[in-house]
């Protein structure tokens, strides 16, 4: 036994025993345990996956954020909204508010950390309060709602923006963010999905705290467990370094709504969310592909001409 594989055991609660086993998504014991290596970040994991759901559980990410001492823990990311600039939790409460079309909306920003996307949500016209949600109390100048407290009021649009990857018990942690979700509301998550391939090339697990890697299916398990439905949607962020793995995951107890979702993207290509980076070609790389297209030029263009016939030339 390897010293991870052996540290990873001493961490499962014995009194569970099998149960520690189990997906911690639909219950399945069909699951199967592994290492997984990510040769840029230089880092091993061991994950269990499930045969029935797909769901990967990271077994050695975790990080306890309730133990943070300071808000210089929780870090700032580029999606984060900035007094002058919003992010991504901006684009995905503007969606979110669009598909209602409603006005005298009531809006939570879920696990926000240090984003003041808040201070541009509050600027839709449509949007009536926002609320900000976390585990601690980053700033005094907001509407505070404590999330490791059970729900006391319902939203019409919650917003959990790179959350829920963090969920150590997904059905019961799933289970707690629901409650905030008015019957007629709607909740947007942003995360990555799993599609299935090779986790050695997947470097989201890697992210810290990242323990839930989920596929669709699992995602629809845990929606259908809470009376939910549930749907996938590409965020213009996933255009660029962001990757092709981010989604939104739109949530409610609602068909109508689902079918207002399907109609808000028949005419958007993208859900909104901050720009795209986009990581530029190295200069070496660049210089060589023009290069290459000089050389194949000539003949290229000899070869057009000789397979002109008169009747092409006019």
């Amino acid at each position: 036994m390897t010293d991870l594989m052996a540290k990873i055991r001493r961490s499962e609660p014995a009194a569970e025993g099998r149960d520690a086993r189990k997906c911690p998504v639909c219950g399945s014991a069909d699951t199967k345990r592994k290492t997984v290596t990510n040769r840029h970040r230089e880092r091993r994991l061991l994950v269990r996956t499930c045969g029935r759901c797909g769901h990967v559980a990271v077994l050695n990410n975790f990080h306890d954020y309730t133990e943070s001492q300071s808000v210089e823990d929780l870090g700032v990311a580029p999606r984060c909204g900035t007094l002058d600039r919003p992010g991504r939790e901006f684009g995905m409460a503007k969606m979110a508010v669009d598909v209602l079309a409603r006005n005298r909306v009531d809006v939570l920003v879920y696990g926000a950390g240090r984003s003041l996307d808040n201070v541009h949500i509050a600027e839709l016209p449509q949007v009536r309060r926002v609320a900000v949600g976390d585990i601690m109390q980053v700033r005094d100048d907001v509407d505070f709602i404590d999330t490791s407290k059970p729900a006391s009021e319902t939203f019409d649009v919650v917003v959990a923006c790179e959350v829920i990857e963090h969920f150590v018990k997904p059905r019961e942690d799933f289970a707690s963010l629901f409650r905030f979700v008015h019957r007629s509301g709607i909740l947007v998550c942003s995360t990555n999905i799993y599609d299935g391939g090779n986790l050695n090339r997947h470097g989201y697990i890697f992210g810290r705290g990242h323990v839930s890697y989920y596929t669709p299916e699992a995602l629809r398990t845990i929606a259908k467990a809470n009376g939910m439905y549930v749907d996938f949607r590409v965020p213009l962020s996933a255009t660029g370094t962001v990757g092709p793995r981010k989604r939104y995951v739109i949530f409610t107890y609602s068909t109508a709504l689902m079918d207002t979702v399907s109609d808000y993207f028949g005419r958007e290509m993208y859900a909104p969310s901050e720009a795209p980076i986009i990581k530029r070609p190295a200069k070496k790389a660049v210089k060589a592909r023009q290069a290459a297209r000089r050389r194949s030029a000539p003949a290229a263009g000899a070869a057009a001409r000789a397979d002109k016939s008169p009747t092409d030339q006019g």
